[in-house]
């Protein structure tokens, strides 16, 4: 029977065997005609987790554009950590285990260090929508100070989500009452500052300050880092290097600033405390962000630009400051590219978080902005901006910082001498530099 039925189909199933075989040789050879289990997948599903400061306003549109974000790039997770407490010492400890989050935003002064530790990646400008790093930067005012405190060789290691400067708040009824315009009368110079100050001063018949014309901070070492290493850099000298006449000058003048009975550690508060309780008429270690607090305070108000020396090399105001959108280097590279596609999301809204949080990023866009336009004096900020510099992009900054706290609290507090207190900060500053080589 088996014979039979081999015989029946042999000679009319041979053309059918033949069109069979042509078949699967033509599928064979052509294998872009069959779908594959790659392009049935789509993209790779990838999952980045994303560390931000639990600044309530910001987590709010941070958490309404990373849903639209996941809405529009369904084969990207975010898992976000809005971390309450102690955000700057997790992130650090994570990252110099070799661990962390996939995308964090921190501050420039711990920049130098991330990037020393290797653990952070340059920009994908590619995977961002742009054909190179020069096309990304201009979309900022003034790139090459704006951005500067995130590069490195060349090569910009993150995307800004806060760009900052202090700036001078100036309370103009206490102006008023001292017989001064805060439009015309405001010091344009460190030297000037002296003579004003001195009149917008009021003390007790003790002789203690009741009203403080201006004050520097006094107790943040990061802080002073950015107002007394701006002074010296305005002179042409470098905060890394005291021995120096510049580094002198600017010292020199916080402890005159003490001991003339103009202000000093034992006056200073916190941040905006003095001139929320109007008992100082200047205050130059506020940011843009300062503006509700003070508006809520009811206090009439102008912002200045913080004074330069008289014979400034250049118009470096108080340093620029900035939190970067900032990628881990040790992550996947798909993370790593999904990583930097969220911080681009995030920050490409930039007239939504400066309506809604006070935080501005300089982008182009923004700066031209209605929203920009009507919120008073960030014109001031901005223009402080492109002019202004970094501090130092070094590891470790925070411990430098605390070096020239001590040199300044020897000297005011302990009564060394100026050049002693500064040589011993130098040996320092040498010691912290000459580990991180």
């Amino acid at each position: 029977m088996s014979r039979v039925f081999v015989k029946r189909l042999t000679l009319p199933a041979i053309l059918v065997l033949i069109l069979l075989a042509a078949t699967v040789s033509c599928s064979v050879a052509n294998p872009e005609s069959q779908p594959t289990d790659v392009e049935d997948a789509g993209p790779e599903q990838v999952t980045v987790v994303y560390w931000g400061h639990n600044f309530t306003p910001r987590v709010e549109l941070d958490e309404k554009y990373i849903a639209e974000f996941m809405e529009l790039n369904p084969h990207i997770t975010v898992e976000y950590e809005a971390i309450p407490t102690d955000f700057d010492q997790k992130l650090r400890t994570a990252l110099a285990a070799g661990t962390g989050p996939d995308l964090f935003a921190q501050w420039n002064g711990d920049i130098g260090t991330f990037y020393a530790q290797g653990a952070i990646a340059p920009v994908a400008f590619e995977a961002i929508g742009y054909d190179s790093q020069q096309a990304f930067m201009d979309l900022y005012v003034a790139p090459e100070n704006t951005l500067q405190g995130a590069m490195f060789d060349g090569k910009l290691y993150g995307i800004p989500n806060e760009l900052s400067i202090y700036g001078c708040y100036v309370n103009n009824r206490l102006f008023e009452e001292a017989g001064l315009d805060p439009d015309t009368d405001f010091p344009a110079t460190w030297e000037e500052m002296l003579v004003v100050a001195e009149k917008l001063t009021k003390r007790d018949d003790e002789g203690r300050l009741v009203q403080r014309g201006f004050d520097f901070s006094w107790s943040n070492s990061v802080w002073m880092f950015l107002e007394y290493g701006a002074m010296v850099r305005q002179l042409g000298g470098s905060e890394l290097n005291l021995l120096t006449p510049e580094a002198e000058k600017a010292m020199q003048y916080w402890v005159d600033w003490e001991a003339n009975g103009l202000g000093g550690p034992a006056y200073f508060e916190g941040q905006m405390s003095g001139f929320i309780a109007e008992e100082l008429a200047i205050e130059c270690d506020m940011g843009s962000w300062a503006r509700p607090g003070v508006l809520e305070a009811g206090i009439d108000y102008t912002v200045k630009s913080v004074p330069i020396w008289e014979n400034a090399v250049n118009q470096n105001h108080f340093d620029i400051y900035a939190y970067f959108h900032m990628v881990n280097s040790r992550s996947e590279p798909a993370v790593q590219e999904a990583a930097w596609q969220l911080a681009e999301y995030l920050d490409s809204h930039p007239a939504d978080y400066l309506a809604h949080t006070g935080l501005l990023q300089a982008r182009v866009e923004v700066v031209e902005s209605e929203t920009f336009q009507n919120i008073p004096f960030l014109d001031v900020f901005l223009d402080q901006m492109t002019t202004s510099m970094y501090s130092p992009r070094i590891a470790r900054f925070t411990e430098v910082a605390d070096v020239l706290a001590r040199v300044r609290d020897r000297i005011i507090v302990e009564g060394m001498d100026l050049k002693e207190s500064m040589a011993i900060g130098q040996e320092e500053i040498d010691s912290i530099l000459s580990e991180t080589r």
